[in-house]
């Protein structure tokens, strides 16, 4: 049986843990994510990876898999806005300090979910997907013919115009956007839950910001669609906690867009994995070479 350390490094929690070739959890260590100094944040992963190796578990672990939230090429995590780190080259790290274990893989927290999807999960009998997180933030990961295309960047500081100013995308769609898109049009909610709520019992305002964030929400979709034809477009984050409010809605939005257009219509599927999809996409990045 082959084993793999997993680390699923975010801007709130650092998870790390031994996953075996069956995507079971065999062990996992939790804290809570140092910010603001490498040095420190790398001590701390290294420690719990210590500790992960010296236990029983741990015989026949070849690979790390590190999932992170921020920009991530070459084994370097370049920009981690949610941790306030640049220039981080863990993988270097880890080959210096780990160097009987010669597979080590980074990538972005969205890609490596995306790869996870495709091969285990929602993605499974797809070849061409994207993985969309709507969360907190906006994360998207390509995967053409079940290979992820690593991109070092995060889709939801891309920019879009919308009344008269530029706003990165996720300060719009994302869960916390949709206070400031509600904000912006004249309406306040503490959460996006509370907008969907508002909108199911029919408040008219409520329903207009609705209406805007299928379109912006819907448009950004539709380009995905149109740039890559895909099989599928597999959704997870905390916003699909309400998607019985709106996945209709946005599926009809959505392919309205690409109407007039010689492409697939658009398929939406929700992700398979949930608590534990940072881990198990860090495994993946190594259980899939």
């Amino acid at each position: 049986m082959s084993k793999v350390i997993a680390i699923d490094l975010g801007g709130t929690n650092l998870r790390a843990g031994i996953v075996d070739d069956n995507l079971n959890i065999l062990k996992a260590i939790r804290e809570r994510s140092t910010h603001d100094n490498t040095s420190n944040l790398y001590q701390q992963i290294k420690s719990i990876i210590v500790e992960l190796l010296s236990t029983n578990l741990a015989d026949g672990v070849s690979s790390i898999g590190i999932s992170c939230a921020g920009f991530c090429e070459n084994g370097t995590v370049k920009l981690s806005p949610n941790l306030n780190i640049g220039n981080f080259n863990l993988v270097n790290l880890f080959q210096n300090d780990f160097p009987k274990i010669k597979n080590i893989v980074l990538a972005n927290d969205a890609n490596a979910s995306a790869l996870m999807e495709a091969k285990y999960g929602a993605g499974q009998k797809y070849n061409n997907i994207v993985f969309v997180t709507i969360s907190s933030g906006i994360g998207l990961g390509l995967v053409i013919n079940k290979k992820l295309i690593d991109l070092p960047f995060e889709v939801g500081h891309n920019y879009i115009y919308y009344k008269n100013r530029y706003y990165e995308l996720e300060q719009l769609i994302s869960g916390n956007g949709l206070m400031l898109l509600s904000n912006i049009n004249g309406l306040k909610v503490d959460s996006a839950a509370e907008l969907f709520k508002l909108v199911y019992e029919k408040n008219i305002n409520a329903r207009k910001v609705y209406e805007e964030w299928l379109k912006l929400t819907g448009s950004f979709l539709a380009n995905l669609q149109l740039d890559y034809n895909l099989d599928a477009i597999v959704l997870s984050g905390g916003v699909m906690q309400s998607k019985e409010f709106f996945l209709d809605d946005l599926i009809s939005v959505a392919n309205a867009f690409i109407a007039p257009f010689p492409t697939k219509s658009i398929n939406i599927c929700e992700a398979k994995f949930d608590q534990d999809t940072g881990l198990i996409s860090g495994a993946s990045l190594v259980l899939s070479n």
